[in-house]
């Protein structure tokens, strides 16, 4: 009786070193924004909460408002982690943003009538321009609060309140274009004009979810003991709860307006965020990314903060805050990663890269942590922790909620 003998598997292609390296580099570098966006939106969010807080003349929140003030303190650490990203794309790397490669800006007609404004040299001097603005900012107001510690002068605060109306105007107009350029840059051919509000709604989560842990670690440290209470607890956890609707509506609404349209160029961003590159219609792996933020990030947020009670109970608030810093970073991550599929030839290199790659992440992030941390606990003690001679002092040291 004749055996039919089974075919050899194909031989699996060779990859040569330097395509492996330069995956690996893309990995890196994308690893690398992730985790620089991060912490960077952290003290964005703090400097727009300095802001507010002295627009609106916030008298229940003088107690808390010097944490933000220390945090945005972490700027200048953050530019100089920000030449990580702009500084090898001077050298000619474009591993990170494909646009950079010359090759393939003048082969993208698109993306070529957009060289005026995506080139390595403007990129560098937009992103020197954002961070001298932030540490602008956020020196004069640092300056002139701890300042006050000393000489108990009014006249800061008035001079704070007037400076912060037209500061904010400006802050609003760099925190975007910075989200145009570190993030939807990413897909060149992309475009939304609602992207830095998207950007703009995590930071406000990060920030709330940050002072709260902050404060709560302080006080546990006996160095804040009685100026931070319950009732400001609850108005941050209601600022956060704020901020995690705010969140969803705007990447709704974003989503909606684009899909609705199903103009190319625009639907393709969310297209690899949903179907499969290999199978026409089925969903792709980031689409359980993509589920899981609608339900980790909004529904179960927003169900179980909506209560007073959830808010009023430190052990549960702080469980959320660590929740919500963590499912930004997903957030941030699923904005990043599949870009790396402007760099593959398949769709799910990508997605296989990533699953190989939680290693350059996690030393991507604990790395800029404790840098980000480093800067903050040095400015931390250098100053009090409370505004001890803020004219609005007793006024945030008796503030309820009813």
């Amino acid at each position: 009786m004749s055996t039919v003998e089974a075919a050899p598997p194909p031989a699996l292609p060779q990859v040569s070193s330097d395509v492996s390296d330069r995956k690996l580099n893309r990995r890196f570098f994308h690893s690398y924004l992730v985790a620089f966006t991060y912490f960077t939106s952290i003290a964005v969010g703090a400097l727009f909460v300095v802001l507010v807080f002295n627009l609106l003349g916030a008298k229940w929140a003088v107690t808390v408002r010097r944490t933000a003030e220390i945090l945005t303190q972490a700027f200048p650490i953050l530019f100089l982690l920000s030449i990580g990203v702009w500084g090898p794309m001077l050298l000619g790397n474009d591993n990170l943003f494909v646009w950079s490669s010359k090759e393939f800006m003048h082969n993208d007609h698109l993306v070529h009538a957009k060289s005026g404004y995506l080139n390595a040299p403007f990129f560098a001097a937009r992103c020197l321009l954002y961070f001298a603005i932030w540490i602008g900012i956020s020196r004069f107001f640092f300056k002139q609060s701890t300042a006050q510690d000393e000489d108990g002068d009014e006249a800061r605060t008035a001079k704070m309140i007037w400076w912060s109306a037209p500061l904010t105007m400006v802050y609003a107009f760099t925190v975007a274009f910075f989200a145009f350029d570190m993030l939807m840059s990413l897909d060149p051919q992309w475009f939304s004009t609602m992207f830095g509000v998207y950007y703009f709604a995590g930071c406000g989560i990060a920030i709330f979810s940050m002072m709260i842990l902050v404060l709560m670690g302080l006080q546990r440290s006996g160095r804040i003991m009685t100026a931070v209470t319950v009732e400001h607890y609850h108005d941050l956890g209601k600022l956060l709860f704020a901020f995690v609707f705010f969140w969803a509506y705007v990447a709704f609404s974003q989503f909606m307006l684009i899909w609705g349209a199903n103009i190319p160029e625009e639907t393709f961003y969310f297209y690899k965020r949903w179907f499969s590159f290999s199978e026409i219609g089925a969903m792709g792996p980031w689409a359980y990314v993509t589920l899981a933020l609608l339900a980790f990030h909004f529904v179960v947020p927003f169900v179980l903060l909506m209560s007073r009670h959830s808010k009023r109970r430190l052990q549960v608030l702080a469980v959320f805050c660590l929740w919500m810093l963590g499912w930004h970073y997903v957030d941030l991550y699923w904005q990043v990663m599949p870009a790396l599929n402007n760099h593959a030839e398949a769709g799910l290199a990508a997605y296989n890269s990533v699953k190989k790659g939680a290693h350059i992440d996690i030393a991507a992030w604990v790395g800029m942590g404790l840098l980000f941390m480093g800067a903050v606990a040095g400015a931390m003690a250098k100053v009090n922790l409370v505004p001890n001679k803020d004219p609005n002092l007793s006024d945030a040291l008796r503030f309820e909620n009813v």
